[in-house]
């Protein structure tokens, strides 16, 4: 579910590798609530979700601290759709999840999965403008002037 495309590459190793983790985790996820064999798994989905809400938070948390230490103009946007983001994965409704664990982690994947997606995409790619901006002086010469 959770493929990693060059496309979301925003040229910032450290943000790649995170990201590439964030994938990982729902790759987990996804696979053990589409896993036939398993009887009762509640507790690990939870383990998983726990992994997700804790990866993110240190995720955002450095991606943060990046665009602050190069004065990146969308940093309080970003941290805006970063904290909305937490504040949904933090509200999940566990009784929901334990009524009918396969469909409810499958709906959250498919928000986790789009937004991701998205936010890379829409937000993050941003991030690599300005880095190449700043690489070849382009973002000097503006503010110079």
């Amino acid at each position: 579910m959770f493929d990693w495309k060059d496309e979301y590459s925003c040229g910032i190793e450290r943000i790649d590798d995170e990201h590439k983790r964030l994938f990982e985790i729902g790759n987990s996820i996804y696979e053990l609530a589409t896993n036939e064999n398993r009887v009762d798994y509640f507790d690990d989905i939870l383990n998983l979700i726990d992994d997700l809400k804790e990866y993110t938070i240190y995720h955002f948390e450095d991606e943060e601290k990046i665009m602050e230490m190069y004065d990146y103009p969308g940093y309080r946007e970003q941290k805006r759709v970063h904290d909305k983001f937490i504040e949904k994965i933090r509200n999940l409704d566990l009784e929901e999840i334990d009524e009918d664990t396969q469909q409810a982690v499958l709906k959250l994947l498919d928000f986790v999965y789009n937004w991701i997606r998205t936010h890379i995409l829409g937000m993050d790619l941003k991030i690599k403008d300005y880095f190449e901006s700043l690489k070849s002086g382009k973002f000097m010469e503006k503010k110079a002037r």
